[in-house]
Parts: structure tokens; sequence; C-alpha cells
């Protein structure tokens, strides 16, 4: 009997080893695959949708009188179709990075909001602005800003 009882010690003790060499496995593969998401997503970079909005609320400080004061609200971000015979014509036809590139490889995003900036005068104007970002083959090639008033 003193060896039956002896038996299921060593019993325990390997069902006891192969869980923890299980958990250990489980935790190992699941902290790779982990590691391996987080370098993909640092490589990856910033979204279309982000270069597009800081492309364009830079390119609509340039444009005002107290640039570092302005401040950005109601911030929208859409997929476009590309307007050859409206609003992108001008860029399409005129604009080096995609004058001559064929409007297959082109992707617009609408970014639209309203900036807050103090004028010449020192009033703070409210003005809506709308911004197409161009990616030519999902790189970003240039972009237009148009406000409702002029600046």
């Amino acid at each position: 009997m003193g060896s039956h009882g002896g038996g299921r010690t060593v019993s325990r003790r390997r069902l006891l080893l192969i869980g923890a060499m299980s958990v250990t496995g489980a935790a190992a593969v699941a902290f790779a695959i982990g590691s391996q998401r987080l370098a993909e997503d640092r490589q990856s970079g910033p979204s279309a949708e982000q270069l597009a909005q800081e492309r364009c609320q830079s390119d609509v400080r340039k444009r005002l009188v107290a640039p570092t004061s302005a401040h950005f609200s109601d911030i929208r971000i859409e997929a476009s179709s590309l307007e050859k015979d409206g609003k992108d014509l001008f860029a399409l036809t005129l604009e080096e990075p995609l004058k001559g590139v064929d409007s297959s490889r082109i992707t617009v995003l609408n970014v639209s909001g309203r900036v807050d900036a103090p004028s010449e005068i020192g009033s703070t104007i409210q003005d809506h602005f709308d911004c197409r970002a161009y990616f030519v083959d999902a790189t970003l090639a240039h972009t237009l800003v148009v406000f409702d008033h002029g600046h």
C-alpha cells in the first residue's frame, strides 16, 4: 500500500509540473503576440486620418495672424471622392505633387472644423474651414484649405 500511495504523489507532481509548464508556455505565447503587435503599431506610424488632420491644421495655422493662439474644434474627418471637374480641379491640374498623376492612385480625406484665433485688430475670429488631403498610393502628397471667410 505504501508504494501505491507514493504513485499518487508522483502523479500529482507530474500533473502540477505539466500544468505549470502549460501556464508558462501560454504566458510566453501571449507575451510574444503582444510584443509583435506593439512593434507593428510602432512601425505603422500615424494613420491616414491623423496625418490629414495634422497637415490640415498646420496649413490653416499658416494662414492666421496668430497661429500659436489658434484653437480647433468640431473636427470631422471623412473619406471623400475625387472631384476632377469640381473642387479638386485646381489641385489636379496646377499643383505639382498631383499634376499628371493617374486619378486611380489618388484618395481623398476631407478634414473640416472650426478655428478660433486672434485677428489683426485683436478680436477673436471664428471661421469654418474645409481641407482636402490628397494621398497618392497611401502617401500624403498635398492639401488644399478653403475658409468660409478670407484670410
